[in-house]
């Protein structure tokens, strides 16, 4: 296994064999065939993550 980026919007970024893998700290996993892929897959989950929570603030639902 060879690591790409250490730290790619708080994923580790590797290559191993043929697929490329994102791994973050809370042990979520995306593998995919092309690097581009797996950049394009960790930049959409990180906008989804950071749009639902925004619009939860946002809802002036009290948070615990």
């Amino acid at each position: 296994m060879r690591t790409i980026y250490e730290n790619y919007r708080g994923f580790k970024i590797s290559k191993q064999e043929s697929t490329y893998n994102a791994i973050s700290s809370d042990h979520i996993i995306f593998s995919r065939w092309q690097l581009s892929q797996v950049l394009d897959t960790v930049d959409n989950y990180v906008e989804f993550t950071d749009n639902n929570s925004s619009s939860n603030e946002e809802s002036g639902m009290p948070q615990n």
